[in-house]
Order: structure tokens, then sequence, then C-alpha cells
């Protein structure tokens, strides 16, 4: 009798049981996979804010020299007369292009790789009519030359491939 109650197996319950190991490892695979990629986003997101608030730090410091009565356009380092300059290309050079005439932040900031550094441009024009008054050459010559500084920093964060370049327009 017991002869007749046997069943032939056929391993069905394996292979079913395999394929649901290999799901659950592709799936663990992959979340391990994407925790590493967000672990990468997240150390270079804090590079940057690294490297923007050093920027916004030496930003404020030129700034805060500027107002002094005569500023030191001209007779300190980092405040140059007008550069004439508005291209990208010319501030995204640092190395190259202004990292002579730049000041440095006065301060070490902790976790930066370098010191962010500083440029004051004096920048001088014709201002054109307020208050609703027209605006015409006498009226804009009468009024004569105005200044503004045009006040660029630069920074890097922890690591070099985050810079941050900002750039304000003040006025005494």
């Amino acid at each position: 009798m017991n002869r007749q109650i046997e069943h032939k197996q056929t391993g069905a319950t394996l292979i079913v049981g395999l394929i649901m190991v290999l799901v659950i490892t592709i799936l663990g695979l992959s979340a391990i996979r994407g925790s590493g990629l967000q672990e990468q986003m997240a150390g270079n997101m804090r590079d940057r804010q690294l490297a923007f608030q050093a920027s916004e730090a030496a930003l404020r410091e030129a700034e805060f020299q500027l107002e002094v009565p005569e500023p030191p356009i001209g007779t300190a380092v980092g405040f140059e007369e007008s550069l004439d300059q508005s291209s990208t290309v010319f501030w995204q050079d640092f190395d190259n292009n202004w990292s002579a005439l730049a000041a440095s932040y006065s301060e070490d900031i902790d976790h930066v790789r370098e010191r962010p550094a500083y440029l004051v441009e004096e920048v001088k024009f014709y201002s054109s009519g307020v208050d609703g008054n027209p605006v015409d050459l006498a009226s804009m010559l009468n009024r004569g030359m105005e200044v503004r500084y045009r006040v660029t920093s630069r920074s890097t964060g922890g690591s070099t491939d985050a810079n941050v370049i900002l750039q304000s327009t003040y006025r005494n």
C-alpha cells in the first residue's frame, strides 16, 4: 500500500527557490549600488556647499573693505581699476587670468582645499536718468561718471573638482 502513495518529485520547488534567491540577490545588489551613488552625490554636494560658503565669505570680506570713504583701488592686492572683462572664460580660468591680481581671504577655513580669493574692480559708467527724467546725452554728461565695484570671489571645496565663482556689484 505504501507504494501506491509515492509521488514522483520533479524538483519544481528547487527551481522556484533558486529563482527567488536570484531575484533577491539582484535587488540587494541594486540597492547597494544605489546607496553608493547617493553617498557620492552627498559628498559632491558637501564639497560644493563648502566652496560656496568659502567664496561667499571672501565676497563679504571684499565688500566690507569697500565701506571706507576711499577704497584702496589700484593700491592694494585684489583691488584693480576696471579690467573690462565680461567674458566668462576670463573668470573661469583662475590660474592663468586673474590669480596674480586676486587677494586671498584673511582667515583659514576648515575642510577647504585652498584659501578663497577675491578681486575688486572699479567700474565707471555714465548713469541714465532717474525719477522718470528723460535720458539724453546732456543729462548724462551733467550727472558725470558713477562708480560701482564688481567683486568676484572664487573658492575650492574639499576637492579640486568643486569650484565656485561668485560675483556681486557694490555701490558705496
